[in-house]
């Protein structure tokens, strides 16, 4: 072996060194948990783009994919285009649990209506469900982004009623410390009711049992729609402070 390939070995071999010493001493980038779940291939591109900004931002993604993702192509899909864009992953469907690893929090892409309504209701019979009431109970940050059928623009050939439920499950989430985003924009699709100086019984039986209903600082409340309020356990929200009634009767 003449001089000019022995350096160019050395050479080689000493960057490769430095590369390994520097990886060990470099301090471990904080673990963000990430569920993708669904089956619709047209949720992806978003999905990858907040995925992309968490790897930019210095986060290590570990993510789980929900039965339906693993039963159609967007799992296959999903990680393929990953590694196009060189974000290193690691996949695990087991939840966390707290002698784990330590982990930052838990990201929801995508989230559908469907969970969306589980989650606020305290239903537990999905993935995406169990998982971020475990991040809860853990005390970890839980970040949601809606799907597109729950946008504005989706949302909006949606009956009035339904409209107003997902805005209230949203707000739900929201209650219960999930940053939901795109929340803002749901809430502005609460029926024009909500929005009128007076709110009658029959637009609070439009809400779900136990939501919230926003209303602005100099709307009234009829006595029988504050007795549906009290009925259905709602709570009246106005001006961002929880308001207490005083009940008719």
């Amino acid at each position: 072996m003449d001089a000019s390939r022995l350096s160019l070995l050395l050479d080689s071999i000493i960057a490769e060194i430095v590369a390994q010493r520097t990886q060990r001493l470099a301090p471990p980038r904080p673990v963000m948990r990430a569920i993708v779940s669904g089956e619709d291939l047209a949720t992806l591109p978003a999905t990858l783009d907040c995925l992309a900004a968490l790897d930019r931002n210095g986060y290590q993604l570990v993510i789980a994919f929900s039965h339906s993702a693993m039963q159609s192509p967007l799992r296959a899909a999903c990680l393929e285009a990953l590694a196009r864009r060189g974000i290193d992953v690691l996949c695990d469907n087991q939840p966390p649990q707290e002698t784990d690893a330590p982990w930052h929090g838990l990201y929801l892409p995508a989230l559908s209506s469907n969970s969306l309504s589980k989650i606020a209701l305290g239903i537990r019979d999905n993935l995406v469900c169990r998982w971020a009431f475990h991040a809860l109970r853990l005390n970890k940050p839980v970040v949601a982004t809606l799907n597109a059928e729950c946008q504005p623009d989706a949302a909006f050939s949606l009956p009035a009623a339904l409209r107003a439920r997902l805005a209230n499950y949203a707000a739900t989430l929201a209650a219960y410390g999930i940053s939901v985003i795109g929340q803002r924009p749901m809430q502005q699709m609460l029926p024009t009711s909500a929005k009128k100086p007076l709110i009658t019984r029959s637009e609070v039986r439009r809400y779900a049992k136990g939501a919230a209903l926003h209303v602005p600082h100099h709307t009234l409340i009829t006595p029988a729609a504050l007795d549906e309020i009290r009925d259905r356990g709602i709570t009246i929200v106005r001006d961002g402070q929880e308001e207490t009634c005083i009940w008719p009767g």
